[in-house]
């Protein structure tokens, strides 16, 4: 069951003329994981913010971005909210920057639970959550201030916060881009475990690396415009376009070197 498709999006930022996305078509079912790849300013990142309503204000957005059968392009940033969170879960590049270093994480994670949920026992929930992705003495971790903890266990704990609420939806921009190799590879596990469990997962990254440990299916952007879409080891093996055989060559070639 296709879970979310975009249809024509197109989105251009406030005092630009030239679109950030153009044009763009794509289909996500459950259960799979869709990887969008290409360099900076290709538009990738861009195509999370719209669908997630964290574009500018006054960015102009046409085409249609269908979520469970229904056209989120219509909604206010007030009625798009009421899904982020719960239905649709964000995973930021960047957890330093989306944890308030003022709170325990843990009040933060039961902040997004209760925002939706306030009937429910958001700490156990929470740290229901922090076990699921694998972290270890959640009790302690929920109880830690951000600086307190490790990169990789600050993505986690974003992880955790983004799934605390069960959505059928995640959108991870640049997800592993902060942390090292051993780390990368926990939440890549990660990623995994969730698509077992039937989340979509729209993830944009620039690292073909990350593409072949967890993509089904591939799409190559360059300057705002899909160039290439196909299942990952098709991509993987025979390229069709230039630009996509280019990244995919330089990618091996960097693998030969390491």
């Amino acid at each position: 069951m296709v879970l979310l498709e975009l249809r024509n999006l197109t989105v251009v930022y406030p005092n630009s003329k030239k679109p950030a996305v153009e044009n763009l078509s794509l289909s996500l079912k459950r259960g799979e994981i869709l990887c969008i790849v290409g360099e900076s300013g290709s538009g990738k990142s861009t195509v999370l913010k719209a669908i997630a309503g964290l574009l500018p204000p006054n960015s102009r957005v046409s085409g249609q971005i269908i979520f469970k059968e229904k056209d989120l392009t219509p909604l206010s940033r007030e009625e798009r909210r009421t899904l982020m969170g719960k239905e649709i879960g964000f995973i930021f590049q960047e957890p330093s920057v989306y944890l308030d270093p003022l709170f325990k994480v843990g009040k933060q994670i039961e902040e997004t639970c209760r925002i939706h949920f306030p009937q429910r026992d958001c700490k156990s929930a929470t740290l229901s959550a922090l076990r699921y992705c694998g972290i270890p003495d959640p009790e302690r971790v929920y109880n830690s201030y951000p600086h307190q903890l490790s990169g990789g266990l600050k993505q986690r704990v974003n992880i955790a916060d983004a799934t605390v609420n069960n959505p059928s939806l995640l959108l991870a921009d640049e997800p592993t881009t902060a942390l090292d190799v051993s780390t990368q590879k926990k939440v890549l596990n990660l990623f995994r475990k969730l698509k077992g469990d039937g989340k979509a997962i729209l993830l944009v990254t620039h690292d073909f690396g990350v593409v072949w440990e967890v993509a089904d299916r591939v799409l190559v952007m360059k300057e705002g415009q899909k160039v290439e879409e196909g299942d990952v080891f098709k991509i993987y093996e025979s390229p069709k376009h230039p630009y996509t055989q280019r990244l995919v060559s330089i990618f091996k070639e960097l693998s030969t070197i390491g």
